[in-house]
């Protein structure tokens, strides 16, 4: 099956907000929300919400046109901007976007990474600007664009990487980590980024966009890489017939890396890594973007996971820390899978975009900024960060289009 274009997918993602390439047909259509998802008076208070979030993030903008002068952190606030649905606000609110992409461009550097001049989380940073950028769809970043693709793809952890070849045989290959100093430890956080940022400018490596025939051939090479790392990551056994199972010690969620779960008190071999809600949600949706398909046991294990945990009021697994991080990749993931409505193994059924909006406004501070109050782990006592994890997870739960010219 063919990917989608660039218009295509700025339309599956904005209606679920940051991505959705690779679905079929009939889920791409399940995407296309408008106004009316959410019971009316719900609607209307996620709506005042998101405006309250928008006015928030745009006081705390730096006069440079960053926030925290963090090349990825404004990238996620331009997002949340870029798509907030704050009529108030619309000139200043586009102004505000464009000064965040003008910081972010001022980041680019010469081998294609967009990143702050020490290059801290380079390949972190490089995946989350890029995305922005393409959502953003300016035609003047077309070739930023087209390199920030080639650093993160040789980024990847292969045969033919430039300072850690491996084969085939290690767990990690495939896999994409923050691509700072020392030894190459790929994560599924770090490779979630960089496959979202890659799905949404696949299209510039196929036709009549592609610059050389073999782009798509790379394209095509590391989303299978992607595919053996995501394999690792995941809690699920494969038969000697190939098939693949839930047992008893394989629950069919994801964890941090092959030999770590943050989730897990002890970790290697000798005890099972426990899954937790954050990467199998990030798990679920780079399935997604490989294209696998919903009935693919390997999706249908991470699917049954996140029915057997469903829960806004914490992170599974992982309780307080990375709460709203965990908000934001579960509302992306439920988004491009398509369904509105999950049933719990308890015969429950639950409408996830209800039920965020509900547990976004009941966490929302007085200021319209979002905070993590429990735990600041994963720089979560930042209102700039969690505030814009929380307006991308709100317009989600909204899943409506925003006017272009609100």
């Amino acid at each position: 099956m063919q990917r989608l274009s660039s218009s295509m997918v700025c339309l599956a993602v904005l209606t679920a907000l940051t991505v959705g390439v690779g679905l079929c047909a009939q889920t791409i259509g399940e995407g296309k929300r408008t106004a009316g998802v959410l019971p009316p008076t719900l609607l209307l208070e996620s709506r005042a919400a998101v405006e309250r979030g928008v006015a928030a993030l745009m006081e705390r903008q730096e006069s440079n046109g960053s926030w925290l002068h963090s090349p990825a952190v404004t990238a996620l606030a331009c997002v949340a901007l870029q798509h907030g649905h704050a009529p108030k606000y619309g000139i200043g609110r586009e102004r505000s976007v464009e000064r965040a992409r003008r910081f972010v461009l001022a980041n680019v550097r010469d081998d294609g990474a967009i990143c702050t001049a020490d290059r801290a989380y380079v390949n972190y940073s490089t995946a989350i600007c890029l995305a922005t950028l393409a959502l953003l769809d300016n035609p003047a970043d077309i070739e930023i664009m087209r390199k920030a693709r080639t650093f993160l793809i040789a980024s990847q952890l292969d045969e033919d990487h430039a300072k850690h070849p491996t084969s085939k045989d290690d767990p990690f290959y495939g896999g994409i980590g923050y691509g700072s100093r020392g030894p190459m430890r790929p994560d599924l956080s770090n490779t979630q980024w960089a496959l979202e940022a890659l799905a949404l400018t696949d299209h510039l490596a196929r036709e009549p966009i592609a610059v050389d025939p073999k782009e798509a051939e790379q394209a095509d090479l590391a989303w299978a890489k992607a595919l053996r790392f995501l394999e690792a990551v995941q809690n699920i056994e494969k038969t000697k017939d190939g098939a693949w199972i839930v047992s008893k010690k394989k629950d069919g969620g994801f964890v941090y890396q092959p030999d770590k779960s943050k989730a897990s008190d002890k970790q290697g071999d000798k005890e099972a890594l426990r899954s937790y809600g954050t990467m199998t949600y990030a798990g679920l949706k780079s399935m997604i973007y490989a294209k696998l398909k919903r009935d693919d046991p390997r999706v249908k294990a991470a699917m049954d996971w996140a029915r057997k945990n469903y829960v806004l009021t914490e992170n599974p697994g992982m309780g307080d820390e990375g709460y709203f991080y965990y908000l934001h990749t579960f509302a992306k993931a439920h988004s491009v899978y398509g369904d509105d409505t999950l049933v719990t193994p308890d015969g429950k059924k639950h409408a996830w975009r209800v039920d965020l909006a509900r547990q976004l406004l009941r966490t929302q501070k007085g200021d319209g900024t979002w905070i993590n109050e429990k735990s600041g782990r994963w720089q979560e006592s930042m209102p700039e960060l969690v505030t814009s994890y929380a307006l991308m997870a709100l317009e989600l739960a909204l899943g409506e289009r925003v006017p272009a010219n609100d």
